[in-house]
């Protein structure tokens, strides 16, 4: 089955925003570059390969089967059951709200419940997933302020430069941002349109060694919803 560019690009838009991903946070996860993602949705590009088309399916967190269909690719997808499209009725408790500015700390009252996806239960495990409102703006391009970030403990998950990380600093202060760790120091950085308002900061990685302050990764973000 033939598929034009500009079909493939909105069925891959529309599945994003059904997700509730933004389109910054849908590439970091596909590892491809926000610009190129764009133009594919944009249909400014081609149908990406086999390969590419692999990771976009990872950056939105569905079966590559699924993404191979909207591309007209028939040859390479598995002989075996689709993922069921039906709704997880698996859910964990929403922990206050988290902030995406300077760190404020976390209120851990419980204000609901979100539901998880099952690809997401299978692979960390329910006890191993956090769900925390967004409340903030440095982190907007990717995190609306609004949302709910699931986070994956950092025990179940690798952490990489560049991935969004929920950081308990000081204690009682809970912060998103992306997080860079080096031998010698450890990085946060916000991902906001308001450039200005929001600036990077860093530690020593000796003054962190000390405590002081004290830094603490809690999870790596691996799902966010809408705002609801």
């Amino acid at each position: 089955m033939k598929v034009s560019n500009k079909e493939f690009g909105y069925q891959i838009r529309e599945l994003r925003q059904q997700k509730g991903f933004s389109i910054s946070q849908t590439a970091l996860q596909a590892g491809v570059s926000q610009p190129y993602l764009s133009q594919v949705e944009n249909a400014r590009r081609s149908i990406p390969k086999p390969s590419t088309l692999e990771k976009i399916a990872h950056g939105l967190r569905v079966d590559k089967s699924v993404i191979f269909q909207m591309a007209g690719i028939v040859d390479n997808i598995p002989n075996e059951l689709p993922i069921s499209s039906t709704p997880s009725t698996v859910s964990i408790p929403i922990y206050g709200r988290i902030s995406a500015g300077y760190p404020e700390g976390a209120k851990e009252d419980i204000e609901g419940n979100v539901k998880i996806d099952d690809e997401l239960i299978e692979r960390y495990g329910k006890d191993n997933l956090i769900g925390l409102r967004v409340n903030g703006e440095s982190m907007n391009k990717v995190v609306p302020n609004g949302a709910v970030a699931i986070l994956a403990k950092v025990d179940t998950c690798e952490i990489t430069n560049g991935d969004i990380c929920g950081v308990i600093i000081d204690g009682d202060a809970a912060t998103l941002k992306h997080v860079y760790q080096y031998p010698d120091r450890i990085r946060f950085e916000p991902d906001s349109w308001l450039k200005e308002e929001f600036k990077p900061f860093e530690y020593s990685k000796e003054d962190i060694d000390n405590g002081q302050p004290p830094v603490q990764i809690i999870g790596k973000l691996v799902q966010q919803t809408s705002k609801f």
